[in-house]
């Protein structure tokens, strides 16, 4: 198991209007079986694949040894989402790799929510939330989304949280997987950030 603790103290929140953002915590059996379900539901399957997390004790080993190292190296990662009533929606996500295997130096911004709760603005919010705490506490100005290339819901999103379509191409991070690139608009040329694969608009 990892030995990497949380930066974040307790009670940590990143707050939107009616969100909230906390970190996950390895030791919480909700967080747990949440992640389970909504990591096994039929929508993130199709969008992201099968992760084989499919026990709250994987679950946790992942948090462990995954996410709060990303915590403890980039003060960001994967983040529980919350309504202000407590109920647990989705997660959101700010990610970069990690050496030696770094690919881009700019995080990416994802996101999942459960199914029923779709189509009411979530995933807009929580971006958007994501990305300003980003940008005001941590003073990242760069920052790239990807989605699958026919995914004009995800492709839709990006454009909402304020990221501009750059291209689509065969994405190394994603296994040569054909992606749409999207970036915020101070970003110049993508190869300053590693992406060197073409992209095709």
């Amino acid at each position: 198991m990892s030995t990497e603790q949380s930066p974040f103290p307790p009670g940590f929140t990143i707050s939107t209007t009616r969100l909230q953002i906390t970190p996950f915590d390895p030791t919480s059996q909700i967080h747990c079986r949440f992640l389970v379900q909504l990591w096994n539901t039929d929508d993130f399957i199709n969008s992201s694949g099968r992760t084989g997390i499919d026990t709250p004790e994987k679950a946790s080993s992942f948090i462990q040894n995954r996410v709060i190292p990303s915590y403890a190296r980039n003060r960001y990662g994967q983040f529980l989402v919350s309504l202000h009533d407590g109920r647990h929606i989705g997660m959101v996500s700010l990610m970069k790799g990690s050496p030696p295997d770094a690919h881009y130096t700019a995080p990416d911004v994802g996101y999942a929510i459960l199914p029923e709760e779709s189509g009411k603005g979530y995933a807009t919010e929580v971006g958007k939330g994501v990305l300003e705490y980003a940008r005001e506490d941590l003073g990242i100005e760069a920052a790239f989304g990807f989605c699958v290339a026919e995914d004009m819901r995800s492709r839709r999103v990006l454009e909402k949280i304020g990221l501009v379509f750059r291209g689509v191409g065969d994405l190394v991070v994603f296994g040569g997987k054909r992606s749409a690139v999207y970036a915020l608009p101070s970003m110049g040329d993508l190869e300053a950030y590693n992406l060197t694969e073409k992209l095709e608009v």
